[in-house]
C-alpha cells in the first residue's frame, strides 16, 4: 500500500518509523538527512557515524538507528550513496525499496514514512523515482508505506501512477 502527502517527514503522525535518504558513513549534513537531524537532534547523526562504523553499509542496503527526541521507533537509514553528496542511481533506489519492504515485513513494521530518494543531491529524475515507487511498493500489502515530501510535484506523480 502507497499513498503520498507533501509535508515534513519529521512532523508525519501515525507512523512507526520514518526514512531518511542516507550515505554509508553516517553524517548527516544536507537535505532530509539534515531535517531529521534538526528536528530528532544529533543523537541520530552519532548513532548513525557509530552503526556506519561497524556496519560498513553500501549503497542499496539499509541500518537502522534511534529516532531522538522524535516520536517514532527509529529512523532507518536507506543508503542511497556511499559518500554524501555521491552518486546514486535507479538501481540502488529500487535495493533501497526492497530492502525496505523486506525489513519492515522481517521486524513487523505495519506503517513507515520515507522520502523521494534519491531526487534531491542524487539528481535522479523525479518521475522515474516515482514509477519505482509504485513499482515496488504499491503492491504490497502488509506494509503500508506512506511517501512524504515538501516538493509538490514529485507527490503528485506518485500519486498518478
Amino acid at each position: 500500500m502507497i499513498s503520498a502527502m507533501v509535508g515534513d517527514l519529521t512532523k508525519v503522525e501515525g507512523v512507526e518509523y520514518i526514512c531518511n535518504a542516507a550515505n554509508g558513513i553516517g553524517p548527516m549534513g544536507g537535505g532530509v538527512a539534515a531535517a531529521i537531524r534538526r528536528a530528532g537532534g544529533r543523537v541520530i547523526e552519532e548513532e548513525a557515524i557509530r552503526v556506519c562504523q561497524a556496519q560498513d553499509p553500501q549503497p542499496g542496503d539499509l541500518y537502522v538507528t534511534g529516532a531522538g527526541s522524535l516520536p517514532f521507533r527509529g529512523v532507518i537509514h536507506l543508503v542511497t550513496m556511499k559518500q554524501p553528496a555521491g552518486a546514486t542511481s535507479y538501481e540502488i533506489v529500487r535495493s533501497c525499496l526492497e530492502r525496505l519492504v523486506a525489513h519492515c515485513r522481517e521486524h513487523g513494521i505495519k506503517k513507515v514514512a520515507l522520502p523521494a530518494l534519491g531526487t534531491g543531491v542524487g539528481r535522479l529524475d523525479k518521475a522515474r523515482v516515482a514509477r519505482l515507487f509504485r513499482e515496488v511498493l504499491a503492491p504490497v500489502e502488509d506494509v503500508e508505506f506512506v511517501v512524504v515530501d515538501i516538493d509538490e510535484s514529485f507527490i503528485r506523480m506518485v500519486d498518478s501512477y
